[in-house]
């Protein structure tokens, strides 16, 4: 009669139940696929709002009784648009069963943080010291640093975008100053509306 095997399991141990352990190994799958997989939830129609407001901003800016109030015109604008299309963003993310908490929007937020902050400090320590044409290109420059930051994990479009805004960013240092309303319009106008555009047409909406 042949010796019985070895018992590798020790005394006391209880087998691990199937259904717990293909759980487990589920959401490890899903974890590792969510961390690389490209945020696609940009909202089209939302840039296509964030590229209206500033237009909207540069106009009213061009009143000559409000362009001295430039900077509070342009700051309402930001705060609204954003608002509006973190809206647009959660939408869309519904629509495609995800969530703006998971690990690669997470991510996509996270690296965008740091060059709107970069750019509000800077709005604050400089604002009187420099003229207006050096924060638009602060904004311009700061705001493609971030953006096209979050291309690597996004649409490829996004990371042109960036570079659009800090291409026009860079110009915007050089040029004479009387161009900076223009420029900002242009920027957060006019490549907003196109980035909108291209998503609203290839990338759902």
């Amino acid at each position: 009669m042949p010796a019985p095997g070895p018992n590798l399991r020790a005394a006391g141990d209880e087998p691990t139940a199937i259904g717990i352990s293909a759980a487990e190994n589920l959401r490890y799958i899903r974890s590792t696929i969510e961390a690389a997989h490209t945020f696609t939830t940009v909202p089209g129609k939302g840039c296509i709002v964030m590229g209206a407001a500033a237009l909207v901003a540069a106009g009213l800016e061009s009143l000559p009784s409000l362009a001295p109030h430039w900077l509070p015109i342009w700051l309402i604008a930001a705060v609204a648009s954003c608002t509006i299309a973190l809206l647009f963003m959660e939408t869309k993310a519904r629509l495609q069963g995800l969530s703006l908490r998971r690990t690669v929007a997470l991510r996509f937020f996270l690296t965008l943080a740091p060059a709107f902050v970069a750019g509000a400090v800077l709005t604050i320590a400089l604002n009187g010291a420099v003229g207006r044409d050096a924060i638009a290109a602060i904004w311009l420059l700061l705001y493609g640093v971030g953006i096209a930051a979050c291309g690597l994990f996004s649409i490829p479009v996004v990371l042109i975008a960036g570079f659009a805004f800090m291409g026009l960013g860079t110009v915007t240092f050089v040029a004479p100053s009387a161009w900076a309303p223009a420029l900002l319009a242009l920027g957060f106008g006019g490549i907003h509306l196109a980035l909108g555009a291209i998503i609203v047409r290839h990338h759902g909406g």
